[in-house]
């Protein structure tokens, strides 16, 4: 196979002239060939034909700006690869541009893993048979709706592109009538959705997801009780009966404080509410990632399909919750986007997931459509694992709970002696929260006790030198024991 470097321009290719960019105006041909733009733009104008055929391969190494400009006709087919390399070869974004959709047959894009492909062309992108996802976020102009999408013709897949890392984020479109997983998310988080085939050939149908825009939420017929407002997928159907009774299934943000599993459904925007599509509890969990399904139902269209509840919202709508050890503390951090009537969080701590204790308690702000943030520490965390939840509750005392979180102290660190091993006094950081100080040596005599402790520490000088053991009660009844190495 013979390789051309287009930045020469061959006597073969008599409709390539050297401008800014490598500019096609007339008829080209690569019947098995390999070709390689290297650093130069590639333009196809709006007189240009562009054919590729018989495993041909077409290499793009141009800039992250217009790497591949389409005005005119380009039609790749028998096995053609068009491969993305990533300006100069080097990792680096890359572009797709132009008026005029090219027709690619195999797609690879390899740029550098986490790199974009901004596809930009207003006609958007086909692609015949496959498309590889090997770089980060490939992006679309949202703006152009199903117009500008990532289109797979019928029997067309890809590889790759289903992960937060890697995903279109913009929209996807597919031809045809075979199941089809649209690589969808928001360049932040995959949210995939799975179609069954259509019952057409040519159904084309178009999706995006965006955790924002939602059609009016406070419109829904029942038994839908509930929208939920972060996230949505746009919904196009080329055809009034392209997704005429299509089993759709979506992969969900965590929803453990919107709405328990059993609750959700999968829910359509008919242009004036949204309905039920799942018509039973069809969701596998109500965790990030899990599974919810519904039908589109015919003779019905549908513009918006999202995320609903049959239950009584809950007081919050909890975005995120984490805990981390910082220090000697854990530090619990959540955030919710709407309030509702909400009244307060207890914060509960287990050691084994079954018995809880209130650790605190932080007031919400009761009423709110805006993202609100909150904080808690835990000062005195348990030794070994800390299980976290978050009790809310609203001003007429109903309540759900928060998904757990998990912390782990190696040691009961916020009263560990220091420093270790001793020669003269050791000391206690969080003294105040101790109700009494016992030391025993190594033959299980107590050589020392206290009803109290201060910032003064402990005397060891008349010690002998050797291996003790230091119980600690504290004010909470939390009892620990450490050994304390005395030296000379």
């Amino acid at each position: 196979m013979k390789k051309v470097f287009l930045n020469f321009i061959p006597l073969a290719l008599l409709a390539v002239t050297a401008r800014a960019q490598l500019y096609n105006s007339g008829l080209m041909t690569n019947d098995g060939g390999l070709i390689s733009d290297w650093e130069n733009q590639w333009f196809n104008a709006g007189t240009g034909v562009y054919n590729g055929s018989n495993n041909g391969i077409f290499e793009h190494h141009g800039p992250s700006a217009q790497t591949f400009v389409n005005d005119g006709i380009y039609n790749a087919s028998s096995g053609h690869i068009d491969k993305f390399l990533g300006p100069l070869g080097a990792t680096g974004p890359q572009e797709i541009a132009g008026s005029s959709s090219p027709n690619f047959f195999n797609l690879e894009l390899s740029n550098g893993a986490g790199q974009l492909i901004n596809i930009t062309n207003t006609a958007g992108v086909n692609v015949r048979n496959l498309a590889t996802f090997s770089n980060g976020i490939t992006t679309t102009v949202r703006a152009n709706t199903g117009t500008g999408a990532l289109r797979f013709q019928n029997g067309a897949s890809y590889t790759g592109g289903n992960t937060d890392a890697q995903h279109v984020n913009g929209y996807v479109g597919k031809i045809g009538n075979d199941a089809f997983t649209f690589p969808v998310g928001n360049g932040t988080d995959s949210r995939t959705l799975s179609i069954a085939a259509p019952s057409s050939a040519t159904a084309q149908l178009t999706t995006a997801y965006d955790a924002t825009n939602v059609e009016n939420a406070a419109a829904f017929a029942g038994p839908i009780q509930s929208v939920f407002r972060l996230g949505s997928w746009d919904w196009i159907a080329a055809s009034p009966a392209d997704d005429d009774g299509l089993a759709v299934t979506v992969s969900i943000p965590d929803l453990t404080g919107y709405a328990t599993t059993t609750n959700l459904r999968l829910i359509g925007w008919n242009g004036t509410q949204w309905i039920d599509l799942s018509g039973a509890g069809t969701a596998s969990g109500n965790t990030e990632n899990s599974s919810l399904s519904g039908t589109i139902p015919a003779g019905i269209a549908i513009t918006q399909i999202g995320i609903g509840s049959t239950e009584v919202p809950l007081p919050v709508t909890l975005v995120t919750f984490n805990v981390e050890k910082e220090g000697q503390t854990a530090r619990l951090e959540w955030a919710t986007t709407e309030e509702t009537n909400s009244d307060r969080f207890e914060i509960e701590r287990s050691d084994n997931g079954k018995q809880w204790n209130q650790v605190g308690i932080v007031a919400s702000h009761g009423e709110s459509r805006i993202r609100r943030e909150y904080i808690f520490v835990d000062k005195r965390p348990l030794s070994g694992q800390n299980l976290y939840r978050l009790k809310m509750v609203d001003k007429d005392e109903t309540s759900a709970y928060s998904a757990m979180r998990n912390v782990t102290f190696s040691e009961f660190t916020a009263v560990s002696p220091y420093p270790n091993p001793v020669s003269d006094r050791f000391h206690i950081k969080d003294f105040q929260q101790i109700k009494q100080v016992v030391l025993h040596n190594a033959s299980g005599v107590k050589v020392f006790g206290s009803q109290r402790m201060t910032s003064e520490g402990i005397d060891v000088t008349r010690l002998q030198p050797g291996l003790y053991t230091l119980t600690i009660a504290l004010f909470d009844g939390t009892i620990s024991t450490h050994k304390v190495a005395v030296t000379r």
